[in-house]
């Protein structure tokens, strides 16, 4: 069964039965958000209803002009064409990283084939191709017959608004932010080759380099590309004869080939090689070898025991199976060569499968490199690389052609690997009851209390073991150290301190591990302090509270907060204020600094409210369900019901006032959502519900709307562990963090956001960045001035850490 939350653009995960995880990580993006669900990629071309060519799924949303204009007489005419003669051929990316490539003249109707439009004559004797590529595309002139007068310049002009254009020693172009000087997208340098093909190695018999000039003025950048007009006339070149410029997006991932003589860049290519294909380039021996770099973030400190890597293999020298080998290297990059190859570290394995189309079983080949994944599990590492080569460099045998990860097809590398993780030590350690904490130490009225943790593992569906060690504070002697019993992942492992362990007066800390059956977690977590004072009388608010607390950790309320006759709470977040009444029939107003307030009635069924630590609390201990509100730093507010048992109601209403002219929206996950007068986007949301039993499991809950209502339903039974917390909990969308736009920029790109990071205003001194559930597995980003984007769980929350 896939694992839906792991999903991402490159990886897609599976969890099998006996509790391990099998992740396929491929070696380019296989799929992409589009309002908030993931499609597959399809770089097939479609025609649009205006005449415009669209790609049918592309992560650069490629898009290819229509038919239109007058086409020049030549390809020299239409080179020395006025600018004013331009027009739009192909788009790629957008706003601050759009790319436009054009052409001079007009255009016939592009016959499609699958990723290919080729426009036929688009000069006489010339046609014009593009094939969209998994992340760019390739763009060829294809002269049929030798050119008049032998020379076919070629000028095409681009149109990249924010980026800067710069050849490189290689006649690579580099793309670059201008306002960041990040490097976003690459022009190999230009080629051309005949109609010769060699029969054994699949490679061109005669190509040679492009010269090419890059004039750039404002946001207009002209590439002026002059083919050998001696290639051109030489008796021995085959028409037709292709010139090809290409461009490929950057990302993380990269892969290319290196080959001796070849001084151009290869990772536009829809290829990898490796091995000798038999030739020379002058001197120097014609060798391949291949590099890729990996995300492996997906199974970083986890427990590999599988891996493999698997390649297409299209072509192959001979049927005969020769060796290959994949080592650890060094990550290669645009400027890779033979001469200026990343280092080869260390070889982890050795193949011989062979496939090939001559041999009529092209197809799919594999190397198992469980070692080489568990360096980089144990690394922690957020992306791996790795070389392949031939075992025999001078054997022709060995020469191997595989896709790239720019092919189109669904045959680009991919990497296989099978994990489990260590549990972890757990998160929200409490003592008690009543599990109340102040100043970051519990206080029991018990010489036996009970301990607990939230347990956690990325498995979760394992049982896990809570240990506990008790420890005297002013001593430094463990005390105790006994063990819960067994519980499902993210449920509350919890044990009582054996008699005769403690006594009354004294302080001590207590940490915690966690076992899978399997697997201990790595080391301890850090000890929680509690003291014992058996004559101690905490009362129903601090016990109310107490149960609140025992289902979350509230590190994130806001306890800095002041009252007067009106409100128990006053709380000055980042992004606006909190206030709570004393009322239990009161209205709790939520005013963020950017949208207009909204009330959310409290809810609470009990007598007047106390102020405990910033949170608000209604408690009477003979009633059946106790009512904690608490203003939380991100500007929102939430109300835990505490149900203490079987008689209490099962529905609990909540007005909510809303500013003129907007309305409640409920959402497919269970959310409702705010959205203003005249908009369709929403403001604010009542995340969807959720109710945890003493136990820490999950309580069947939901909502529904009456009016501007909201109705929480809690469908706990006579055998529920109760008391049962059920939490309503209200979030503005303009969650601020007080940062300049270079910092947001940079935190973005590194948790995988580099589309919406293209957005973020660099130089800007404070950036709005907004993160809000959006539906199951999925989180909302929005950054200041930039659309809304998609993201998965883990992306948000590494974000929102490097963001706090």
């Amino acid at each position: 069964m896939e694992v839906l939350d792991r999903r991402t653009e490159t990886s897609t995960t599976w969890a099998n039965p006996e509790g391990t995880l099998t992740t396929t990580v491929s070696g380019g993006p296989v799929r992409k958000l589009e309002e908030g669900q993931w499609v597959d990629l399809n770089a097939t071309l479609r025609r649009q209803a205006d005449g415009g060519i669209e790609a049918e799924a592309h992560p650069g949303d490629l898009r290819l002009a229509g038919p239109g204009g007058d086409r020049a007489r030549s390809v020299k005419e239409a080179a020395d064409a006025p600018a004013a003669a331009a027009r739009d051929l192909i788009t790629l990316g957008a706003g601050a990283r759009k790319i436009g490539v054009q052409w001079k003249g007009g255009l016939p109707a592009p016959v499609l084939d699958g990723a290919r439009a080729t426009y036929p004559d688009a000069v006489p004797g010339a046609d014009l191709v593009v094939d969209a590529t998994r992340t760019g595309f390739e763009q060829f002139l294809t002269l049929k017959r030798r050119p008049a007068g032998g020379v076919a310049p070629m000028t095409l002009p681009l149109k990249i608004p924010g980026l800067k254009a710069a050849q490189q020693t290689d006649g690579s172009v580099a793309f670059t932010e201008r306002a960041t000087g990040e490097q976003i997208a690459t022009m190999p340098a230009p080629v051309m080759w005949d109609a010769q093909i060699d029969e054994r190695s699949g490679e061109r018999r005669h190509s040679t380099r492009v010269p090419m000039t890059v004039v750039q003025d404002g946001d207009t950048v002209e590439l002026r590309l002059t083919p050998d007009p001696e290639f051109l006339a030489d008796p021995a070149t085959r028409y037709p004869v292709t010139v090809d410029p290409a461009t490929d997006t950057l990302s993380v991932l990269f892969d290319t080939f290196v080959q001796g003589g070849d001084s151009t860049d290869q990772s536009a290519s829809t290829d990898l090689e490796l091995g000798w294909p038999g030739d020379h380039a002058g001197a120097a021996k014609r060798t391949a070898r291949s590099f890729i770099t990996w995300e492996t973030g997906q199974f970083a400190d986890a427990l590999v025991t599988d891996a493999k890597l698997e390649l297409y293999n299209y072509h192959s020298w001979s049927c005969e199976k020769r060796g290959w080998e994949v080592w650890a290297a060094d990550p290669a990059n645009t400027s890779s060569r033979w001469s200026k190859q990343p280092a080869l570290k260390q070889k982890y394995a050795t193949s011989t499968e062979t496939r090939s189309g001559n041999c009529d079983n092209a197809g799919w080949v594999s190397a198992d490199v469980t070692e080489l994944a568990k360096t980089w599990a144990s690394a922690k590492a957020a992306t791996g690389s790795m070389a392949l080569k031939a075992v025999d460099e001078s054997d022709t045998y060995a020469w191997k052609r595989f896709y790239s990860s720019e092919a189109t097809e669904d045959k680009i590398p991919r990497l296989i690997v099978t994990f489990n993780y260590r549990p972890r030590t757990g998160s929200n350690l409490q003592a008690g009851p009543p599990f109340y904490s102040q100043g970051g130490v519990y206080k029991a009225d018990s010489l036996t209390p009970t301990l607990r943790f939230t347990t956690e593992d990325v498995n979760e569906d394992d049982l896990v073991q809570g240990t506990f060690e008790v420890t005297d504070k002013a001593t430094g002697e463990v005390v105790a150290l006994f063990k819960s019993a067994f519980v499902r992942s993210g449920e509350t492992a919890s044990a009582k301190v054996p008699a005769g362990k403690l006594v009354t007066g004294r302080a001590y800390a207590f940490r915690t591990t966690t076992y899978d059956g399997a697997h201990y977690a790595s080391g301890w977590s850090a000890p929680v302090t509690f003291t014992v004072d058996t004559a101690w009388k905490p009362g129903a608010a601090i016990d109310a509270l107490g149960a609140a607390n025992a289902v979350l950790d509230a590190a994130d309320i806001t306890p800095a907060t002041t009252s007067d006759s009106r409100y128990a709470a006053i709380a000055e977040t980042a992004t606006g204020t909190v206030t709570v009444p004393w009322d239990p029939k009161g209205t709790i107003e939520v005013r963020p600094d950017d949208i207009a307030a909204v009330g959310i009635g409290s809810a609470a069924q009990q007598q007047r409210g106390v102020n405990v630590n910033g949170s608000v609390v209604h408690a009477d201990a003979a009633a059946a369900v106790d009512t904690v509100i608490q203003p939380t730093l991100a500007g929102g507010s939430r109300t835990l019901q505490v149900i203490k048992q079987a008689s209490a109601p099962h529905e609990y209403r909540v007005a909510v006032s809303l500013p003129e002219g907007a309305r409640l929206r409920q959402e497919a996950d269970g959310s409702v959502v705010i959205v203003p007068a005249n908009q369709d986007e929403p403001v604010a949301a009542i995340n969807a519900p959720w109710a945890k039993d003493a136990r820490g499991r999950d309580v069947p809950t939901s909502y529904r709307l009456d009016g501007n209502t909201l109705v929480q339903r809690v469908d706990f039974t006579a055998v529920t562990a109760f008391p049962v917390v059920a939490d309503p909990w209200w979030n503005p969308f303009s969650w601020k963090w007080k940062r300049i736009g270079k910092t947001v920029k940079k935190a973005a790109k590194k948790c995988g956001m580099g589309a919406l990071a293209a957005y973020v205003p660099v130089q800007a001194h404070h950036v709005s960045v907004n993160v809000q559930r959006a539906r199951a597995g999925l989180r909302m980003v929005k950054f200041a001035g930039g659309p809304l984007g998609y993201v998965s769980i883990a992306a948000a929350g590494c974000l929102m850490g490097q963001l706090s």
